[in-house]
């Protein structure tokens, strides 16, 4: 009884648990590297760890070495624009000397084509310019208005003055 009820070591080997860009994603555009995260501490072995990844006609396009930090795995990648499946291959070993290798994919598919927004300003979609006066034909108006009046009321009192002094 004591023996089934006590716990037994775990002996799990580097199992990936996590990657960036994830596996199955869509894409439209390419990282500029790949990170493997795996749910254990990873051998720093030269040579020991490796992820390659391939484009959709099978060219690699990882650059440099791979590099191990704890329990992740990191490689550069060359740009590509390919459309279509990335294959990413990878081989580790954890620190318990177990070796651990795998693959899965990626998607890289063509950029949305992203039309500008009613708050982009195309020349040809702005009203024509107005002149002043088109603007400004109501002050101009009310202005020419009281003019007129203060002239005409000008005009009505010199003309009574003229009667008041010749009488």
């Amino acid at each position: 009884m004591i023996f089934l009820l006590t716990p037994l070591q775990a002996h799990a080997h580097a199992e990936l648990i996590a990657s960036t860009p994830a596996i199955s994603s869509q894409l439209s555009i390419l990282p500029t590297k790949i990170v493997l995260l795996f749910g254990e501490d990873l051998s720093d072995l030269a040579g020991a760890n490796a992820v390659i990844v391939t484009d959709p006609s099978g060219v690699e396009i990882s650059k440099g070495q791979s590099k191990v930090s704890g329990s992740s795995l990191t490689r550069e990648l060359n740009s590509s624009k390919a459309v279509g499946t990335y294959r990413v291959d990878f081989r580790v070993l954890s620190e318990d000397g177990h070796p651990v290798a795998g693959q899965f994919d990626f998607f890289l598919h063509k950029p949305e084509v992203i039309q500008p927004s009613k708050g982009v300003v195309n020349s040809d979609d702005l009203p024509a310019q107005k002149s002043f006066f088109a603007v400004h034909i109501k002050h101009l108006s009310i202005v020419l208005l009281v003019l007129l009046t203060l002239g005409i009321w000008a005009l009505v009192e010199s003309r009574a003055r003229r009667r008041r002094s010749s009488m």
